[in-house]
């Protein structure tokens, strides 16, 4: 009986080591929480339901056709062979805000997209998100970089996208973000020489879409330290890094794997919403975008996050989005 309550002892004990051999890999970075089973009210689309994919062309052009589909608010997924946008809304006590934030997935680089109120990112036209995310059939949308913000008389940051190169002017405080024709994101940061660098090409991959608006809060995985995040020097005038705002950040998660996160109502600074969005999921780079009245996520062209705004939607020059790439 001794030898048997021995051997117990030894099995028990060598499980016990196995578990502390295993998980603490799982603990040490910030896991995205499991997918959500779609539900009844959510949106999927199967390849048996007839389609075919097809990449996207790199111009102006809009997502495929998303056909009527029955919104709710009750909708958190949209699913289709090509693109799964997951989207999550949590009131926190921890960080004293509503925030909101969606998972992406996609199939091809091409389905991240972006679009302008003009069409052509030429001119200071504004609308609201709502507007250019259904003409270009996005699924999910945000305000982009505010391409024509503007210090004293003229509009300086550097504004490259789908592809094309709309106004090669530099803000040399900002640090800019280039996402690559494989759909990757690099952070060039205001330390570097922004007018020589080489801003078209990354790695010998040309970039699609480039952006300079900023701060970045995380790149290369590690967390950008908290004084230069806070150094006024490094965004816009208007972003105030260490006050209480309305944020819009977008994030790499992995290969063709993304997360855009806002919060909303009284606000969160820019430390803490770097360190919200490290704990929604272990990001390769965390860019900040244009905020305050201006941050807007819509789904399926229904804004999902509420604003300080008393007049609705405050129009942008621009937006990011997500398109659909399966044609039936």
């Amino acid at each position: 009986m001794m030898k048997f309550f021995r051997a117990m002892a030894v099995i028990v004990l060598a499980c016990l080591l196995c578990t502390v051999s295993i998980f603490p890999a799982f603990a040490e970075t910030a896991q995205e929480s499991p997918r959500l089973t779609p539900g009844p009210a959510d949106y999927v689309v199967t390849e048996e339901s007839g389609g075919e994919f097809r990449p996207l062309p790199i111009d102006m052009t809009g997502g495929a056709p998303l056909g009527r589909i029955p919104y709710s608010a009750d909708m958190n997924i949209y699913q289709d062979p090509t693109i799964r946008v997951e989207r999550h809304r949590v009131v926190s006590p921890e960080w004293n805000c509503t925030y909101y934030y969606a998972f992406i997935e996609i199939k091809d680089p091409s389905q991240l997209r972006t679009a302008a109120g003009d069409d052509a990112f030429r001119t200071t036209t504004k609308k609201p998100v709502h507007l250019i995310s259904k003409h270009k059939n996005a699924v999910l949308a945000i305000n982009g970089d505010y391409f024509a913000a503007f210090s004293g008389n003229k509009a300086n940051n550097y504004v490259l996208r789908q592809g094309t190169l709309c106004r090669d002017t530099i803000a040399p405080e900002l640090d800019m973000l280039l996402i690559d024709e494989d759909g990757d994101f690099h952070v060039l940061t205001s330390d570097n020489d922004l007018v020589a660098a080489e801003k078209e090409t990354i790695d010998g991959k040309k970039v699609i879409n480039a952006f300079q608006f900023g701060p970045a809060l995380v790149i290369a995985g590690e967390k950008v330290a908290d004084d230069i995040i806070l150094n006024r020097d490094h965004a816009p005038n208007y972003v105030e890094a260490d006050r209480l705002a309305q944020r819009m950040c977008i994030a790499q998660i992995d290969k063709l794997h993304y997360m855009v996160l806002c919060c909303a109502h009284y606000g969160i600074n820019l430390v803490d919403l770097r360190d919200l969005a490290m704990s929604l999921a272990d990001c390769k780079v965390v860019y900040n975008l244009d905020g305050g009245a201006s941050t807007q996520m819509v789904f399926l062209n229904q804004q999902v996050n509420n604003t300080t705004s008393s007049e609705g939607p405050r129009p942008v020059t621009d937006i990011i989005y997500f398109a659909s790439a399966w044609f039936k």
